[in-house]
């Protein structure tokens, strides 16, 4: 395996220098600026997560097992999401430990090309949470192979690219693993309490049961789903977990937007 290692020094090596290492830096703070946008996004993602809980304990606790394993669900779905974005979040310092580490040109090849890559897979593993975030690490990727391009570093021998690959996995497989227990030590325990013995726990709700269910769904429980949903509802969804007719579902979502509650598009 063989580098090409490229040297700038002699006329304009230190102007050179310098250049490279205010583009670096300019990357690094720009590495910081996502960092920052996934880190309120994730204290977000807790507080909801936390509301969830609330609301799950108290559901379960009341025998309203439907109505407390949607919140469940939600509170699952959550944590996923912000174990990718904490994945992210790590990354992401990983790539700037490295760039920290560029001192001289000579070593500028062996800290690009593993960088290029794993901001090219991170991205593709954040665009669905953070497309924002996903877009600016594509701009910050392109900067990175500007970089590469000018030193040389671009084209990397074929017999390192393996190599570069498993670099990238191994710190992407890291950060998950740190992320997963992260998160698992700052939120509670899903295990939810057994609701009281005295209450039938209705799993599927039968035809008699119906009416009981549409009771139990209320005008703040779409506003809670919606909001936990990006703003859009599964109409199935919801006729499918509180035993409801569609049509009652769209009589209740226009009763709300007649309240100027929601906004239903066409």
């Amino acid at each position: 395996m063989k580098l090409n290692l490229p040297l700038f020094f002699g006329n304009g090596g230190k102007k050179r220098k310098e250049d490279l290492a205010y583009r670096i830096t300019e990357i690094s703070i720009k590495l910081k600026d996502q960092q920052d946008k996934l880190d309120e996004a994730m204290r977000r993602l807790k507080e909801r997560d936390r509301e969830l809980f609330d609301k799950a304990v108290r559901s379960q606790m009341n025998g309203e097992t439907a109505r407390a394993t949607i919140y469940a669900q939600e509170i699952s779905d959550i944590r996923k999401m912000m174990k990718t974005m904490y994945t992210a979040y790590l990354a992401i310092e990983k790539v700037r430990l490295k760039l920290d580490t560029v001192q001289e040109l000579q070593g500028v090849s062996l800290v690009l090309l593993p960088v290029a890559k794993i901001l090219g897979d991170l991205k593709e593993h954040i665009r669905g949470l953070a497309p924002e975030v996903a877009i600016a690490l594509d701009s910050i990727t392109s900067s990175v192979n500007s970089i590469a391009v000018e030193t040389g570093a671009a084209v990397p021998d074929r017999t390192l690219t393996p190599a570069l690959d498993e670099q990238a996995r191994k710190i992407l497989d890291e950060a998950q693993r740190t992320a997963e227990a992260k998160v698992k030590e700052m939120l509670p325990d899903l295990q939810l309490p057994h609701p009281p013995a005295n209450v039938d726990l209705p799993s599927p709700p039968t035809s008699k049961e119906t009416n009981k269910f549409k009771n139990r769904i209320t005008e703040k429980d779409i506003l809670n789903i919606i909001a936990s949903h990006g703003n859009v509802l599964d109409i199935n969804f919801i006729s499918r977990q509180f035993g409801m007719d569609k049509e009652e579902v769209m009589s209740l979502l226009k009763t709300m937007a007649e309240k100027g509650l929601i906004a239903l598009e066409e």
